[in-house]
């Protein structure tokens, strides 16, 4: 599960949006008192020691508590919204784990400074190899696309983005320093709330010579300019879909060759949808029975997680032999009951659930413990249900969660072949976020309370899964939006 805001399309894009579109009507700053901000940390490191199964995996208890009580030592007396986020979001990101997340309102400040005619950073980055390069200027300046980025006003771009990686949250820094590029001009109006001008120091190529140049920022007609102008021009390999469910499922043939798409941008799949969910997969092996297609790629590159049930609807049809998920362990805690009490009566009722079996997992264990969960054995599919062509699973390094335990089940038990880029949610990670209500309530809060090792991985294993066909990218891929993963299969 995951509570992160999607800043993942075009930066630019997203800003507009943000400006012309934000619902937060409310755009003054809310302003807190130093005794608030110091019950509000102490609330915040209590309950990641209290829920997350190990909360210091990737750091040290003496290192966070050091930045939690340098942090209170200089606190002012009072600071506004903007203040505290930049406060709160490195210490909570220190812990270094993607399921400790706390969501920052963006959106609303990037607004209240465009309204206010303040300007951005007037470039979206992408990443390749070890360097940072310009995906789309906003002005048709100097720098153009592909051209490599060094400094930034004087400060290496290295050093900045790892300054701005503070603000993300990642299972390592790499993770995070990865997704502060892609947030680039997010980040950085955060952090300094709009300049006029940036130095810039660039190359054409990793060979040549580094030249200097100075360029606006982007201010809100400079945007909407921009935007009335750009066209983002992708190729269409499939047809329209077939089957839809919206930012669920997307199913398409290709026009000529026997090969169909089957995109599941998110497994974030509420109770009441599970069924529609199920139906709807259910109905795309049944065409590619019909129609005797003989290769589907399922695409969860972009996908985030959410729930285990849209991977049980696909290995319903994939599994030519029993499997099971993996290992999964949890700790017990007060949070953790009151979440589960309000899954267990949505599903049962509000008394029936106390003589349930889930009722004697998660509910009579001690605080604090603990303790492995069941494995089950999942059944292979029926032969009536198991589809007999090949299978391919796309994944890339937005890959995350219940996502990467798909592709873990497919890739351990040969179910699939893995295609595309190693991901960065990890083989063996925490996860399944319990919502924590903090004193200052606007905050939105989430922490891991279980430990999931995914199928054929490790107790202690920090790495993503790794494709069994690596494509990699390249910047002609990049910056023509060419599907190189398509491309390889339909090549």
């Amino acid at each position: 599960m995951t509570m992160n805001l999607s800043l993942r399309i075009s930066i630019i894009l997203l800003i507009l949006h943000f400006s012309l579109n934000c619902n937060c009507q409310e755009t003054e700053l809310t302003t807190y008192k130093r005794h608030d901000v110091v019950n509000l940390l102490e609330e915040i490191q209590s309950s990641i020691e209290t829920i997350h199964p190990n909360p210091y995996h990737s750091t040290r208890k003496n290192h966070v508590d050091s930045l939690f009580n340098n942090a209170v030592k200089s606190l002012p007396d009072e600071m506004d919204e903007v203040e505290l986020y930049k406060l709160i979001l490195p210490l909570v990101n220190s812990f270094n784990d993607g399921h400790i997340q706390l969501t920052c309102p963006f959106g609303k400040f990037i607004n209240k400074g465009l309204n206010e005619n303040k300007g951005i950073f007037p470039f979206t980055l992408y990443q390749l190899n070890s360097g940072v390069y310009v995906k789309i200027p906003v002005f048709d300046s100097i720098v153009k696309p592909g051209y490599r980025l060094r400094s930034i006003d004087n400060v290496s771009v290295d050093s900045l983005v790892s300054t701005l990686s503070a603000f993300k949250f990642g299972d390592n820094i790499s993770i995070r320093k990865r997704k502060a590029i892609e947030d680039f001009a997010v980040l950085e109006f955060f952090v300094n709330q709009g300049k006029e001008l940036y130095e810039i120091e660039y190359q054409r190529r990793d060979s040549d010579s580094i030249f200097t140049c100075t360029v606006n920022s982007a201010k809100i007609k400079d945007i909407i300019n921009f935007n009335n102008s750009f066209k983002i021009q992708r190729k269409k390999y499939f047809s329209k879909s077939m089957i839809e469910l919206n930012g669920l499922i997307y199913f398409k043939f290709h026009p000529d060759r026997n090969i169909a798409l089957l995109t599941l941008p998110s497994f974030d799949v509420d109770r009441g949808v599970e069924l529609m969910y199920s139906q709807k997969i259910d109905s795309v092996f049944q065409l590619l029975n019909t129609n005797k297609i003989d290769t589907i790629l399922i695409d969860i590159r972009g996908n985030n997680g959410g729930s285990d049930y849209p991977s049980k609807c696909i290995l319903k049809h994939i599994a030519f032999s029993d499997y099971s998920f993996g290992q999964a362990f949890m700790k017990s805690s007060k949070y953790q009951r009151d979440f589960y009490e309000i899954v267990l009566k949505s599903k049962l009722s509000d008394t029936s659930y106390l003589n349930s079996n889930e009722y004697s997992t998660f509910f009579t264990k001690r605080y604090g413990e603990v303790f492995a969960l069941k494995s089950n054995i999942s059944k292979k599919s029926d032969n009536s249900d198991l589809y007999k062509g090949n299978v391919f699973i796309l994944t890339n390094k937005k890959t995350f969660s219940a996502a990467v335990s798909l592709a873990a089940v497919a890739k351990c038990y040969d179910f699939a072949t893995i295609v595309g880029e190693e991901t960065d949610g990890r083989i063996t990670s925490y996860t399944s976020l319990v919502t924590v209500p903090l004193s200052i309530p606007s905050i939105q809060f989430g922490v891991a309370h279980r430990k999931v090792i995914n199928a054929c991985s490790s107790i202690d294993s920090s790495a993503g899964l790794t494709p069994d066909i690596y494509i990699k990218k390249t910047h002609e891929s990049i910056l023509s939006e060419k599907d190189i993963v398509l491309e390889y299969f339909l090549k």
